[in-house]
């Protein structure tokens, strides 16, 4: 087993931080992507760190688009298994070792966070904290949820799978909301016949209280307004730009739908670059 940890960068400010608590994880992960036409010059900790920068005529890029972000990191992936993690999160010494244990046994499973306030602890203070310090996201972890409770901020699969499935629905390009629950669902009932997840702990990560503005570097989008007229993707009732590939769904059911909008890597141009 091989493991690329996938993470849609799009603030430089807090990557530093993320990688260096990988560095000193007990595993450490065989390759972390960043996608991120945001990371121009960051430190490696020695880790092997990929920098994926991306353009597309097709996809929006610049609002809403983690979504677009975690599936060019699958599709770039050279490893056998992808744990997707947001770039504002710290990892906990085990939690790359949990996850590698996990994926022996299962095709797929979903972590958990614990909320605390970065600003009142030093990063090397956090990394020595037991999961009883933060505020749990789910109660309890390690019990079968509702679909509602994946999130992709720590998230491990077979990438095979992934691609198999089409990876995150596209449909959500708009709204960053809803994709990583409805991936979940997806998941659940292909592999469970089931609408529940289990939500392990450990694996789990450390998510702020505190929120860090998004930058963006590289945007297809109009400046201004968009020219918004209605149209369809796959029979989902959309809102598009006549002059750019914005668009936003109108139906607020997404999450029990199939997949609706498939990934195609061929329509995103990618450049991965290795940092020292």
């Amino acid at each position: 087993m091989t493991l690329d940890v996938i993470v849609p960068a799009t603030r430089p400010s807090t990557v530093d931080r993320l990688l260096y608590s990988f560095s000193r994880n007990t595993v450490r992960p065989d390759c972390i992507t960043l996608v991120s036409n945001e990371i121009t010059d960051q430190r490696s900790y020695g880790l092997n760190v990929r920098v994926v920068s991306f353009t597309s005529e097709h996809y929006p890029i610049g609002e809403c688009d983690v979504v677009l972000r975690r599936n060019i990191g699958i599709w770039c992936s050279e490893c056998s298994h992808i744990m997707t993690f947001d770039d504002d999160q710290i990892a906990p010494p085990r939690m790359v070792e949990a996850m590698v244990a996990l994926l022996a046994y299962r095709c797929y499973c979903w972590g958990h966070h614990r909320f605390l306030d970065f600003s009142r602890h030093l990063l090397d203070d956090i990394l020595a904290l037991p999961a009883s310090a933060g505020n749990a996201r789910e109660r309890p972890p390690n019990a079968f949820h509702l679909w509602l409770s994946a999130y992709g901020g720590l998230f491990g699969a077979q990438t095979s799978l992934l691609k198999k499935m089409g990876g995150f629905d596209m449909i959500f390009c708009g709204r960053h909301a809803g994709e990583d629950q409805q991936l979940g669902r997806r998941l659940a009932q292909l592999v469970e016949g089931s609408n529940r997840i289990y939500v392990f702990e450990p694996p789990f990560a450390w998510h702020p209280l505190e929120r860090t503005a998004w930058e963006c570097r590289y945007s297809n989008l109009c400046r201004v307004s968009h020219q918004l007229a209605n149209s369809h993707i796959n029979g989902i009732e959309v809102r598009k730009c006549a002059a750019c590939p914005y668009f936003v769904a109108v139906s607020n059911d997404l999450a029990n739908r199939e997949l609706v909008f498939r990934f195609d890597p061929l329509k995103v141009n990618t450049t991965i670059v290795r940092l020292p």
